[in-house]
């Protein structure tokens, strides 16, 4: 009996579960966890309340245990919001708020590097963007100018350095990656990007190998084997991925991952790190939604008496023809890489009705999504789709998914993907970790949806008008 503690330090909460070498769960604790906005641009965390979050749901999990079971957790693996940075002191102290992905303020250094975009891009794997590390990491350097101990680096080696007591900082290539500020080649930090974004090299953590050794935690002495981005882990929430297969993980934002041959990348989508080992590395193709769950919360704020979230699944079975959403909510990811474009309805009226706006807004993550999804097709072949996150729960959205793009999808019957994967690679990738055996509820076959279509066509040019008006004002 051997069991594997996975750690998922989420956006909106903290996980841990407990898994056997098959997979199958055995124990599991949610802690939500809070988001301010102090002001435009400027998305946080408590640093201290994250930490405290993912200590006590490791507490919780393991107390639930037996004793024999509680001996038996022999690894551990940890995987954490990506492009969420902070500063901390070299004695775990954190000195600033944890800079959410979504937040933008660092964006004014990205105008001095524009005439370096497609240097960044093909060193980091990422394009210029505010969301990702380096600009909010040089902000970051420069308001803790003064301060002389101090790490700055992604939260992932911050967890690390607090849950296993190392007087030292290293963090995993893929959270690395999400920097902007490491050579996604060589998987080292690259001295180009630094110098560009004017980020000291002695106050990042070392980088390391996805599957390694991290340490133990300080309290358990449960060595932590396998460090990984959640999306990253997501890929491998059901063991060993198929290939022709794609994954959308639908959660605050929306993912999706290919598995890339060696040479081959998708022009204007991601290259990302899977995994990594001493000597080997995996690379995906990777689409990037900013406004999923997000948008529909942004939608429950512009209709505070309705519940959004309650009506939704209901509202996509309704036979409406919703109007078109620019869907730019946390500014837009692949392909178009654009910030500053106002969410909007066309037409404009259409917010008088609750249920045609969150049809419409829904409808705007799966076009997007798609927009990558053919992206990829240009490049790889794919055969089906994989869905997980909390909006993959709603059937309609699914069956709308596999009615535009035309190929199978499939739903995980498991909710916890990313904590699943990091699992699954700390255990060793074991070879008997198959997923539980979908439903046929979990299986969602194209049907002909010509109105699906004809929308989605009109809303890429819809959205390619908008874009060029904005780029020329």
């Amino acid at each position: 009996m051997e069991y594997t503690l996975a750690i998922d330090q989420g956006t909106h909460a903290s996980r841990a579960l407990v898994l056997d070498r098959h997979g199958r769960r055995i124990a599991a604790q949610l802690l939500p966890v809070t988001l301010a906005r102090p002001r435009a641009g400027h998305i946080e965390h408590d640093s201290a309340q994250l930490l405290e979050s993912v200590n006590t749901v490791i507490d919780a999990v393991l107390n639930t245990l037996t004793g024999a079971q509680r001996r038996a957790v022999t690894t551990c693996g940890l995987c954490t919001q990506r492009s969420t940075v902070l500063a901390w002191r070299h004695d775990g102290t954190p000195l600033t708020p944890a800079l959410s992905w979504q937040d933008t303020r660092g964006a004014a250094r990205l105008g001095a590097l524009q005439q370096h975009a497609g240097a960044v891009k093909g060193l980091s794997g990422l394009p210029l963007s505010a969301h990702y590390g380096a600009s909010k990491l040089h902000w970051l350097n420069h308001a803790c100018r003064g301060e002389q101990n101090l790490w700055l680096g992604p939260l992932a080696a911050f967890l690390l350095q607090r849950l296993t007591g190392s007087t030292t900082c290293q963090v995993d290539h893929s959270n690395a990656q999400r920097m902007q500020l490491l050579d996604i080649h060589s998987r080292r930090w690259s001295a180009q990007l630094l110098e560009w974004f004017q980020v000291p090299l002695a106050r990042l953590p070392a980088v390391a190998p996805v599957i390694g050794d991290y340490g133990c935690l300080t309290d358990y002495a449960i060595p932590v084997t396998a460090t990984c981005g959640d999306q990253n882990a997501a890929w491998f929430g059901d063991g060993a991925p198929e290939r022709g297969t794609a994954l959308i993980n639908l959660g605050s934002g929306a993912f999706v991952l290919a598995d890339l041959p060696p040479g081959v990348e998708v022009p204007g989508l991601l290259t990302s790190i899977a995994i990594s080992q001493a000597q080997a590395c995996r690379y995906l193709a990777e689409g990037t939604v900013n406004g999923a769950g997000n948008a529909l919360q942004w939608l429950q704020q512009q209709f505070p008496d309705s519940d959004i979230g309650g009506g939704l699944a209901h509202w996509l079975r309704q036979d409406i023809t919703p109007p078109l959403f620019i869907n730019s909510i946390g500014g837009l990811g692949s392909p178009w890489w654009e910030t500053g474009l106002k969410p909007a309805f066309h037409p404009d009226t259409a917010q008088a009705s609750p249920a045609v706006s969150a049809v419409a807004v829904t409808e705007s993550i799966l076009f997007m999504l798609n927009v990558n999804l053919e992206l990829i097709q240009q490049r790889l072949t794919l055969h089906g789709l994989r869905v997980s996150g909390g909006l993959s729960r709603l059937d309609p959205l699914c069956q709308k998914l596999a009615n535009l793009t035309g190929l199978p999808v499939t739903r995980s019957p498991e909710r916890e993907a990313s904590a699943r994967g990091v699992a699954w690679l700390a255990a060793g990738q074991p070879v008997d970790w198959p997923p539980a055996a979908p439903d046929a509820r979990d299986r969602f076959e194209a049907k002909s949806d010509p109105h699906l279509i004809t929308r989605y066509r009109r809303f890429g040019e819809l959205l390619q008008r908008r874009l060029d008006a904005h780029r020329h004002a």
